[in-house]
C-alpha cells in the first residue's frame, strides 16, 4: 500500500458526513455474498432484513460474486428463500465478467458464434451463451478461447486438455484467482488453486476478470445503473482491494472471513467504512478522529505505545464494541503509516481488536 493509501480518510477508519448513515450516500449496493448475505446455507443475522428496507426505500441492490459455478437465478433463489431481495438479473457473477471479456475479445470481427471452451461449472457455459458464444469442452480443436472458471466435477483430463488449448496461444480469461473455496469444515481448493496449475504447465498467465480486478465491479456498477455505487465485502484482498481498484467505495463487514489483523497483515487498501453488520449502514455512523497522540470514535479511545510489546491501548465504555474497533483500527493504521511500530507487532496488538468482533458475533 501507498503512502496515499495510508492516509486515506475512507478506513482510516472513514470520514463521512458527520453522523450521517453510510447508505445515505449512495443509490446503489454492490454486495458480495458468502460472509456478508450469508455463510453456508444460513444467513447472516440480520442481513436479509437489511438489504430489504434499504431497496425498499429505493437503494438498488446487485450481489457480486466471484463464485463462477453457479447460475445468476439458483443464487437469486437461495436469497429469496433466506429473505433478501434477489431476481437473476441481480446477481452479478465472474462468469459474466469473463464471458463479457472473451466477446468482446475474440468477436469484434466475427460473424459465427466463437467457440470457446468452458472450463467450469454450469454458470460459465451459461455466461458463454448469454454472450452468443458456443462453449464447448476443452477436447475441441476449433475452440479460440479458453474461460476458466470453477468447475466441482471438472477432471484430470479437462485440465489436461485445456493445457495443451491454452500452450496453443489461444486466449484465455480466467473468472477468479481465490486460491481457496470456505467449506463447513475449512478450505478447499478454489479456483485459483486450478488456474495455478495451468500456469506452472503452460508457462502463461490468464486475464483474470473477479475481484480483486475491475472488470467484475465494473459489470455490477453497469448493471446497477446507479449514480454512486458503494461495494460491500468482507474480505480484504478481494472485496475491497476490488472495489479501490474500480474506483468505487467501500464497506467493510466484519462478518466474514477477515478480522482487524488481517488489516495489519495483508496491507490492502482501506474500506471506507467499517461496520459490524450490514444494519449499521443505516445507522448513524461515528467516524474516528485524531486526538492529541490518539484516536477517538464516539466514546471510545485508542493510541499507541511504540515502548512496548503490546502497543495499543483502548479506553472507553465496556464491553467495547464497533467504535471501539474503528478507533484501535485508526491508531494501528497511523502507525504503520509512520512506521513507528513494526507491523508484526501491530499484527499482534489488532488481536485485541479481533476479540472484540468474534465475541460480538
Amino acid at each position: 500500500m501507498s503512502d496515499e493509501d495510508e492516509t486515506n480518510d475512507g478506513a482510516a477508519p472513514g470520514r463521512p458526513d458527520a453522523d450521517e448513515p453510510p447508505i445515505c450516500g449512495y443509490d446503489g449496493l454492490a454486495c458480495d455474498l458468502d460472509g456478508v448475505v450469508y455463510h453456508g446455507d444460513q444467513a447472516v443475522p440480520g442481513a436479509p432484513e437489511a438489504l430489504s428496507r434499504m431497496a425498499a426505500r429505493g437503494t438498488a441492490v446487485v450481489y457480486v460474486t466471484n463464485n463462477a459455478s453457479r447460475l445468476p437465478r439458483d443464487v437469486a433463489a437461495s436469497l429469496i428463500s433466506l429473505g433478501a431481495p434477489a431476481t437473476a438479473e441481480s446477481v452479478v457473477t465472474s462468469a459474466q465478467a469473463g464471458a463479457a471479456r472473451v466477446r468482446r475479445l475474440v468477436a469484434a470481427d466475427r460473424t459465427e458464434a466463437p467457440v470457446v471452451v468452458a472450463l467450469g461449472g454450469p454458470g460459465v457455459r451459461a455466461a458463454l451463451d448469454a454472450q452468443g458464444c458456443r462453449p464447448v469442452g476443452p477436447e475441441a480443436d476449433e475452440a479460440v478461447a479458453v474461460l476458466q472458471g470453477y468447475g466441482p466435477e471438472l477432471t484430470v483430463q479437462d485440465f489436461a486438455r485445456a493445457a495443451r488449448r491454452i500452450s496453443d496461444g489461444v486466449l484465455w480469461v480466467a473468472t477468479n484467482t481465490d486460491a481457496t473455496l470456505p467449506q463447513p469444515w475449512g478450505n478447499a481448493p478454489g479456483n485459483g488453486a486450478y488456474v495455478g496449475l495451468l500456469q506452472a504447465v503452460t508457462g502463461r498467465d490468464p486475464i483474470v476478470v473477479g475481484k480483486p480486478e475491475p472488470p467484475l465491479y465494473d459489470l455490477a456498477t453497469e448493471r446497477l445503473g446507479a449514480g454512486r455505487a458503494l461495494a460491500i465485502g468482507d474480505r480484504l484482498d478481494t472485496d475491497i482491494d476490488g472495489a479501490a481498484a474500480a474506483g468505487l467505495d467501500a464497506a467493510w463487514v466484519l462478518t466474514g472471513v477477515h478480522l482487524p489483523s488481517d488489516l495489519m497483515r495483508l496491507q490492502t487498501a482501506l474500506p471506507r467504512y467499517v461496520v459490524a453488520g450490514l444494519a449499521e449502514l443505516e445507522l448513524p455512523y461515528a467516524a474516528a478522529r485524531a486526538d492529541g497522540d490518539g484516536w477517538v470514535c464516539g466514546e471510545h479511545t485508542a493510541f499507541i505505545e511504540p515502548e512496548v510489546g503490546a502497543p495499543l491501548r483502548l479506553g472507553g465504555p465496556r464491553p467495547p464494541g464497533i467504535e471501539a474497533v474503528r478507533a484501535g483500527l485508526a491508531a494501528l493504521v497511523a502507525a504503520r503509516h509512520t512506521r513507528a511500530v513494526p507491523v508484526e507487532d501491530l499484527v499482534a496488538a489488532a488481536r485485541q481488536l479481533d476479540d472484540i468482533v468474534t465475541a460480538a458475533r
